[in-house]
């Protein structure tokens, strides 16, 4: 890729400090740091990032919380014969949060559970919504073993009684990657720390679980699994750094999580270098913004589900709720041979922010798409709005597999992420990328916010809802109120506020409106659990309503339960539409 020519002489100038040598510099740095949540390496990173923002004069500090963390430790799957001795050992790797088992183990019969391959290059955050087919299987006492993957796999293995769950993975890497095991997002609260897995999770190569599926064609097969797993309460280190604004105390939020499994360069080495650049570059410009800046590197990514950014949202809530216009993520750029960009992370406000980076710079069509739930996105119920845009293989390239980061490489999640991974010169582009969109959000006077897309993306989605649902559940008054909320978002769009600072406290209290409605389910002060979901997922449950029995508990409990989130809908696009008419 080249970096074509940047828009604006202020922006060129800022492009034009970023330094490959300097990113190189902290990717070694990093090469020699095993970043584990609550490890020593990971205090040295802290310490390291906060050393580099003395000596670049921008402000910093290293906070600390206790978090619960999950390491999982060495575990065994032994196939074995009909007198219980073990007659092969799989390659296995125990999944965060899962269940510790007894000494010696545990025994039990294995089941197969069908599950729809992805397709080609697709991530396995956007394939975990399909559901394994238990059709006539009793898994009660058994060990699963099924590409069904995940927190929600195995929700789905527990839920039926399974003594445990083996995960193969979608695609033929000879990897074992390592995984998180639980669908809750940060710190579990009392009703929360009720979805923890109760079972031993484990992961296996795709060649060896399908091996195992053939194996049970022919008859039964039991085995021996041991999972251990050091789940306890850890001390571990949040780094921020602050560049004001020039004349608003309001900022961007830059994060990238610090934690990593093993080296961990492309996961996530190279995004935390970026925040690192960034800040030098930024704070040598700081007098050409406007809103300031703020970096957060967040500890707790993997094996704490995003604890790291979960409690900074939770104890900087009204400060975020003031101040932050908005979130971006950076979590695996600068791997070798990326070329594609992926715009996933994006909301409708800010998504012409990122598209028109993106073709600018690099010269290729923006793929923007909504937020994956995944990645450190703690902050959609606060209701700031996400951007993010990534470089990603290949869909033909032979190391990409069916993976969540590391630009779709397949050495993401395990030993093989080293620093031969990254490549500094495209790093180098990628900071370019991150560092206009940065600069876009933060020099005007007024927020570079537009509502038309929010607007249609409530529109579209509440359209094909009710389409499904029919008559089940009528939803003609937020319907109605979105099409009031696209006509007043046009207006809104070119107008020329005569108060800037009101005009932007206005249109940051619409996408604090707006993004829980449209991105969550419990809305601002809770997280949703840690599995996808889509746009309005409060009233997702619609398609299912209509294939209920209109005359059973299950229709009428589902139906009460959809009314009230309908109503919320409603509630809040008429709060947004009142607030927008009054800008």
């Amino acid at each position: 890729m080249t970096i074509n020519q940047a828009t604006s002489i202020d922006e060129s100038a800022v492009l034009a400090s970023i330094s490959a040598e300097r990113l190189q510099e902290h990717l070694v740095r990093f090469s020699t740091l095993f970043r584990d949540s609550g490890s020593e390496d990971e205090w040295k990173a802290a310490r390291y990032i906060a050393g580099k923002m003395a000596e670049y004069g921008v402000q910093s500090e290293i906070l600390e919380f206790d978090s619960l963390i999950s390491w999982p430790l060495e575990g065994k799957l032994e196939l074995l014969d009909s007198d219980g001795k073990a007659v092969e050992q799989i390659q296995t790797r125990t999944r965060a949060f899962g269940q510790q088992t007894p000494e010696g183990g545990v025994t039990a019969e294995l089941v197969f559970v069908p599950f729809a391959q992805p397709a080609k290059g697709e991530m396995i955050f956007s394939h975990r919504a399909v559901a394994g087919d238990y059709t006539g299987l009793d898994v009660a006492s058994k060990f699963v073993i099924t590409a069904d993957g995940g927190p929600d796999g195995i929700r789905r293995a527990q839920e039926r009684g399974a003594a445990g769950h083996i995960h193969i993975w979608p695609s033929d890497e000879d990897v074992v990657h390592e995984m998180i095991g639980t669908s809750v997002w940060g710190t579990p609260t009392p009703e929360s720390a009720k979805r923890l897995p109760s079972i031993p999770a484990l992961g296996v190569k795709n060649t060896d679980g399908e091996k195992i599926a053939a194996m049970l064609k022919q008859g039964p097969v039991r085995a021996r699994v041991e999972s251990n797993v050091k789940t306890e309460w850890m001390r571990v280190p949040l780094v921020t750094a602050f560049i004001p604004g020039t004349a608003s105390d309001d900022y961007l939020l830059v994060g990238a999580h610090i934690d990593s499994w093993y080296e961990g360069i492309t996961d996530n080495a190279t995004g935390d270098a970026p925040l690192i650049e960034m800040a030098r570059v930024l704070g040598e410009h700081r007098a050409t913004l406007t809103r300031g800046v703020r970096f957060g590197w967040w500890p707790g990514h993997s094996t704490g589900r995003y604890s790291g950014s979960t409690w900074f949202a939770d104890t900087q809530f009204m400060e975020l709720r003031a101040h932050a216009i908005g979130y971006l993520n950076i979590d695996s750029p600068g791997v070798r041979e990326t070329v594609e960009w992926d715009c996933r992370y994006n909301m409708g406000e800010i998504e012409h922010i990122t598209g028109a980076v993106v073709r600018e710079l690099s010269g290729q069509e923006p793929h923007v798409r909504r937020p994956l739930k995944a990645g450190d996105q703690s902050f959609l119920g606060v209701g700031i709005p996400s951007l993010g845009a990534y470089r990603m293989l290949p869909i033909d390239h032979p190391e990409r597999k069916a993976v969540g980061g590391c630009g779709g490489g397949y050495w993401w999640h395990s030993p093989e992420d080293t620093l031969d991974k990254a490549d500094a010169k495209i790093l180098a582009e990628d900071v370019a990328v991150y560092t206009a969109m940065t600069t876009r959000m933060c020099t005007p006077a007024v927020i570079p916010y537009n509502f038309i897309p929010s607007a249609n993306d409530f529109i579209e989605h509440l359209g094909d809802l009710q389409a499904v649902a029919g008559s089940h559940l009528d939803l003609s008054e937020p319907i109605a109120l979105a099409e009031r909320l696209g006509t007043v978002a046009q207006a809104l769009f070119v107008a020329e506020p005569g108060d800037a600072i009101a005009h932007n406290h206005g249109l940051k209290r619409l996408s604090q409106l707006l993004n829980p409605a449209l991105f969550t389910i419990d809305g601002p002060y809770e997280l949703d659990p840690a599995l996808q979901l889509p746009v309005l997922p409060g009233l997702a449950p619609m398609r299912q309503l209509a294939t209920l029995d209109p005359k059973s508990d299950d229709y009428q409990f589902l139906l009460t339960k959809l009314r009230r989130q309908r109503n919320r809908i409603a509630d809040s696009l008429l709060q947004a539409c009142e607030l927008a008419e009054s800008l």
